[in-house]
């Protein structure tokens, strides 16, 4: 007597909508790369390494996070970092305010019902997050954990290197980096009277290394608020 062949039916795996696929998980990328969660902000098509998380408002090779880094807040728990980098990045970011007409554009239309808050938070982000170069540094400062450092290399104001891309609109000098150092400088800002000045959030300056005709070298440890004073 022959046995019957038993034809095996194999279903098709329902695939998940495309939108869900495209939803951003942020925890999951911390939990992939979990080798000290470093993070490489506005890194292109050049991440630090394979082990860091990639942020850039392009979708590119290496980029894990698409996001503009001045729209706030970042898609990224407080505390999530140890270490933060940015090349030559910084001095592409407007250090003034978002235009008040475009603010009060987009509470108009708010107050009107024609958006709501959450297309306001998706499309916009905060709607007047102040000088956009100080709430960036606040960002990095939110998501590094106590003590985590930020490394930034940028060109130093007035440069040959600084001067020779029009997109450059955020120059910055050795002493620029003490309007966010409550402790001040021994020599520079013994009093720490600039960081009064705007009372950002707190960092304590580690390196501070320049040319006048190139490259800057900074790194900043994240200092906790109890220490402005």
């Amino acid at each position: 007597m022959s046995k019957k062949k038993v034809t095996k039916v194999v279903r098709p795996v329902p695939s998940k909508p495309k939108k869900e696929e495209e939803e951003l998980n942020v925890d999951l990328i911390l939990n992939q790369k979990n080798l000290g969660a470093k993070i490489d902000i506005g890194c292109g098509g050049n991440k630090q390494g394979p082990d860091w998380i990639g942020m850039d408002y392009r979708k590119m090779p290496g980029v894990d996070i698409v996001h503009d880094i001045t729209m706030f807040p970042w898609p990224i728990p407080d505390e999530a970092m140890s270490l933060a980098v940015t090349s030559h990045v910084i001095e592409h970011i407007n250090p003034a305010p978002v235009d008040p007409r475009i603010t009060g554009l987009a509470k108009m239309l708010l107050e009107k019902k024609i958006v709501t808050q959450k297309d306001l938070d998706k499309y916009v982000g905060e709607i007047a997050p102040g000088p956009l170069f100080m709430r960036f540094m606040d960002e990095v400062w939110r998501i590094l954990k106590p003590g985590g450092e930020f490394l930034i290399s940028l060109p130093y104001a007035g440069s040959p290197g600084y001067y020779q891309d029009p997109s450059h609109i955020n120059p910055c000098t050795e002493i620029t980096w003490l309007y966010f150092d409550p402790k001040g400088h021994p020599m520079l800002d013994p009093t720490g009277v600039l960081y009064s000045i705007y009372k950002v959030k707190p960092w304590r300056i580690k390196i501070n290394a320049w040319h006048v005709d190139g490259n800057m070298e900074v790194v900043l440890i994240k200092r906790p608020l109890n220490e402005e004073k």
